[in-house]
């Protein structure tokens, strides 16, 4: 069987995107056919990938493939209704699915059988939204050989792009509050590739996570692995992981006690490289981590697919 991504554009940098890169190329190391639907059949430039990219006027009514669909595209849905392919939603972000089901009753009106879940909060939504679908949890995978911590600076890396106002906020009312760490330099990490946003949360001392309505949030984890200091919000999604040991979390909005835990976030990545504290904090970020590696992705990703291929849906 013929598996194709129908993937978003190209040029759009999230880490949704490498997802869908990722399970492809774990899908062709297994011995599958699989290819990436792109609309103008570009590859993505900003991560390393050497999936099969195919363009527009390669899609036609196949019984022998199977479609993996994204979660919020009802007019994609809609226009593959009636295809004879076996069609599978690979949702990460169950508030954006949404979008995705738009007037319908729910994905299996559009023929979909199976969903795939990049985390247990997606999972248990999806099994009470789509009770007809077989579910299966594929959980994100944290790349150690990209993702590692490198010569520390004075330096607090963020991404406002699902936040852009409260960073602002944030980041003006800190340095009111705190005005001792006025040499601390901030760091907006936007259309950075892969390898440059890792570079930049390696040299980071502190990461400040501004998740907002995620399916999980892979970026505090990257943060986590480049040996950042962790604080801020979960983006809901991100409390499957997020734990007192492993950062200093606040509730959605709460921006009083958010400042508070970065300022001290801040000093326990100041407190020295022989801190017992520090020391304590990375390897509590260690065992989280072990939860999110490519191995487990992969043994994941090919359960599902075992099934799907041969189970009795």
């Amino acid at each position: 069987m013929n598996i194709v991504f129908i993937g978003p554009p190209a040029v759009v940098i999230n880490g949704g995107i490498k997802c869908y890169y990722r399970m492809a190329e774990s899908l062709i190391e297994a011995g599958h056919e699989v290819t990436v639907f792109e609309q103008e059949g570009r590859r993505p430039t900003w991560f390393s990938t050497n999936v099969p990219v195919i363009g527009q006027g390669y899609l036609v009514p196949n019984p022998d493939q199977c479609f993996i669909l994204p979660e919020d595209q009802p007019q994609l849905l809609a226009s593959v209704k009636n295809w004879p392919q076996k069609k599978i939603v690979y949702s990460q972000n169950h508030f954006y699915g949404a979008l995705g089901i738009g007037e319908s009753s729910g994905y299996a009106e559009y023929g979909v059988t199976h969903i795939l879940c990049s985390s247990k909060t997606i999972y248990d939504h999806a099994t009470l939204r789509h009770p007809e679908l077989k579910a299966y949890v594929i959980p994100c995978a944290i790349d150690k050989n990209v993702f590692h911590p490198m010569p520390k600076q004075k330096r607090i890396s963020y991404i406002p792009r699902k936040r852009a106002l409260e960073a602002i906020y944030i980041r003006d009312m800190f340095r009111f509050l705190y005005p001792e760490y006025r040499d601390w330099d901030w760091e907006i990490i936007k259309d950075k590739t892969e390898m440059e946003t890792a570079r930049l949360l390696g040299e980071s001392s502190v990461f400040l996570s501004l998740s907002r309505l995620e399916g999980f949030g892979m970026t505090p984890l990257e943060a986590m692995s480049a040996g950042c200091v962790v604080a801020g919000f979960t983006g809901v999604g991100g409390r499957e992981y997020a734990k007192p040991e492993n950062g200093f979390w606040a509730d959605e909005d709460d921006f009083p006690i958010c400042l508070s835990q970065l300022k001290r976030a801040i000093d326990m990545a100041s407190s020295g490289k022989d801190s017992e504290t520090l020391a304590l904090y990375h390897e509590a970020c260690q065992k989280t981590l072990a939860s999110y590696t490519p191995e487990t992705f992969k043994t994941a990703v090919l359960k599902a697919w075992e099934d799907i291929i041969h189970g009795s849906n």
